[in-house]
């Protein structure tokens, strides 16, 4: 038998799968609009006041498209699921002859028989009322075909194989679509909205996607960009040619942020004003870079250099770059040059990068004083503070009593000075509290051995004093561990996941940058003899009143004493960085005491016990093999 295709006339399963296949796209798009782009904090709205801000209604357009297009897909969605709701399926019903004989199956013949006989007196046309003869005709026809099938062998074996009396029927197959869709008059416009569909739309952006992915690697970063910073990145390399080096990527040169003939002289006038500013107070006089010469990279230079001397920008549309420019070059600080650094393992040059993502954040050049960073404090009144009153850092400030801080910041007003105080308490002050290194399990460390490194990490001036701990974490404190109590720290070690909570982090004071910018620290531990990290440094984004960090590495093969820095730095701000040297002993193995000897509890199994019967069969066994064995030897 052949397949019968049947489209769907009331439009139920259509309903069924328009209602799938629009949920599969508008619910996933929703969730990416609403929390895809929360992830990084600088898209995040800013809590903190701002001087500079970034205008966003050039991206407010295609955000309300999208809005605009989620929001009718899930009306679409509501109506389609209104309309499965309401609209009745008709289900084939299933023709059952004991159903209609009144019998239940399997019955014998003699049953089926009366049966029939009692319905027939019943329903027979002669039997009936005039105005039931039509309904009784229908009904005894049904009673008839009922019986003729269960009494003839043939038919009533193809009912119980095929449900039907007449054997198999034709399969009736039904297709989710409309009978409208498939006829003749609709099927040009239909054909042409496929060919829209899968020969334009997407190809178009399954070639977009693709094209874009191979453009940009895994952290969103331009392959050509990478390639610039691989060819020209050194281990000794000035903060001024890493700027440089920075204003050459590719993403400079495209989109917004391409230079444009129409801004040549709004730029130049910002490098006059940039000069101006810096000639006074800079060792380095501001230039375009003899290395990177396109126009692109010179306008990307002007815009950074314009934010670190604090240069007010007149042009809306240049200080929007400006934002952007600072933005992209954040990230690509975080994760291109850094990435290529950690790599080489090169720590100086890492912690320049480090500090250039202080100047991004907090919008200060690399020879400014850390004072710079409170409301108030200029370009000029720094210099002025540092000449007649010898201030120059934040903590500096804050160790002073009360009427020295005011005094030392007499060139502030009283509104000045209380806000400035107010940030100055907010800004961390991170310091070490406990750096040591270890073998777990053992009290020296020889050559070539795994070495821990524990690191206590504190907020001086935290807000919170309570540190979160995990249910069933010890209270017991790294700084209480004696350095020599090898059975401490090895089970501080062994409890060290329990004991991490992540905590929030607070939002970082950066009144000349745009976004939001939570404050992070890095975590470098480095070799002193040779400049290298030891291990690729740990950023710590979690670090609200205190965290303990753990990294380990091997130990050299050599016996030697080594120095080592364990240096923590900010990414969001200047002069809070913080620098210990740790040293490192290697010594033989033989200075380590003895292993303590095996004790064997084991004791012999009783005479009477399964186990020395079993040991005594097997002691049979082997000097029946033995024997055997000399007997052969002996032939």
């Amino acid at each position: 038998m052949g397949a019968k295709y049947t489209y769907d006339e009331s439009g139920v399963t259509f309903f069924y799968y328009a209602l799938t296949v629009l949920s599969l796209v508008v619910a996933p798009a929703t969730i990416y609009l609403l929390v895809g782009k929360r992830s990084t904090d600088t898209l995040q709205k800013p809590k903190t006041p701002k001087v500079r801000f970034r205008n966003t209604r050039s991206k407010s357009s295609p955000l309300k498209v999208k809005t605009a297009l989620l929001l009718g897909g899930w009306a679409l969605i509501f109506l389609l699921s209104y309309k499965v709701k309401t609209t009745e399926i008709k289900e084939a019903e299933r023709w059952d002859p004991y159903e209609i004989l009144g019998i239940d199956n399997g019955e014998s013949e003699d049953v089926i028989k009366r049966a029939y006989r009692k319905l027939s007196l019943k329903w027979h046309p002669d039997k009936v009322e005039e105005d039931m003869k039509e309904k009784a005709g229908e009904v005894m026809a049904e009673i008839g075909r009922a019986y003729k099938t269960l009494t003839n062998a043939e038919a009533r074996d193809n009912y119980e194989k095929y449900g039907n009396p007449d054997g198999m029927q034709t399969q009736s197959m039904g297709i989710a679509l409309p009978k409208l869709l498939v006829e003749a008059h609709t099927s040009p416009f239909v054909l042409a909205l496929y060919g829209l569909i899968f020969g334009f739309v997407m190809p178009f952006y399954v070639g977009r996607w693709w094209y874009n992915s191979t453009r940009y690697q895994k952290d969103h970063i331009l392959n050509t960009t990478m390639a610039t910073f691989f060819k020209n990145i050194r281990e000794h390399i000035s903060q001024r040619n890493l700027i440089e080096l920075l204003t050459a990527a590719s993403e400079f040169a495209e989109g917004d942020l391409k230079y444009d003939a129409s801004e040549e002289a709004a730029l130049n006038a910002l490098v006059e004003k940039i000069q101006n500013v810096s000639r006074p107070h800079a060792l380095e006089n501001f230039a375009q870079s003899k290395k990177f010469t396109s126009k692109d990279a010179w306008k990307a230079n002007v815009l950074l250099h314009s934010h670190f001397f604090r240069v007010d920008i007149s042009d809306s549309r240049l200080a929007d770059q400006q934002q952007q420019v600072v933005m992209t070059a954040l990230t690509l600080v975080h994760r291109g040059l850094l990435q290529v650094t950690t790599a080489h393992n090169w720590y100086n040059c890492s912690a320049l990068l480090m500090s250039i993502s202080q100047m991004l954040v907090q919008g200060v050049y690399l020879y400014d004083a850390p004072i710079i960073q409170l409301p108030g404090i200029t370009w000029k009144t720094q210099h002025t503070l540092y000449k007649e009153n010898n201030l120059y850092s934040v903590n500096q400030l804050m160790r002073m009593p009360s009427p020295e801080q005011r005094e030392a910041l007499s060139l502030l007003n009283d509104k000045q000075f209380s806000e400035a105080i107010q940030v100055a308490k907010t800004i961390p002050r991170v310091e070490i509290a406990r750096a040591m290194l270890t073998v777990v399990g053992d009290k020296a460390i020889t050559p070539s051995s795994i070495v821990t490194l524990i690191v206590k990490l504190r907020i001086a001036n935290s807000k919170s004093k309570i540190v979160p701990r995990k249910k069933g974490a010890s209270v017991i404190d790294i700084e209480s561990i004696d350095s020599d109590d090898t059975v401490a720290i090895e089970s501080y070690v062994a409890n060290y996941k329990k004991e991490a909570v992540k905590q929030a982090p607070s939002e970082a004071y950066c009144p000349y940058f745009a976004g939001r910018k939570d404050s992070q620290w890095w975590l470098c531990f480095a070799s002193y003899q040779s400049g290298k990290l030891v291990v690729p440094p740990v950023r710590v984004n979690d670090l609200e009143s205190e965290r303990v960090i753990l990294l380990q590495f091997q130990a050299p093969p050599q016996k030697e004493t080594y120095r080592f820095h364990v240096s923590v730095k900010s990414d969001s701000y200047i002069g809070g960085d913080v620098l210990q040297e740790i040293q490192m002993t290697v010594v033989d193995r033989s200075t380590l005491p003895p292993e303590p000897p095996v004790v064997d509890d084991i004791s012999e199994p009783e005479e009477d016990s399964i186990a020395a019967q079993m040991a005594q069969l097997r002691g049979q066994q082997s000097g029946a093999r033995r024997g055997a064995d000399d007997s052969s030897d002996e032939e």
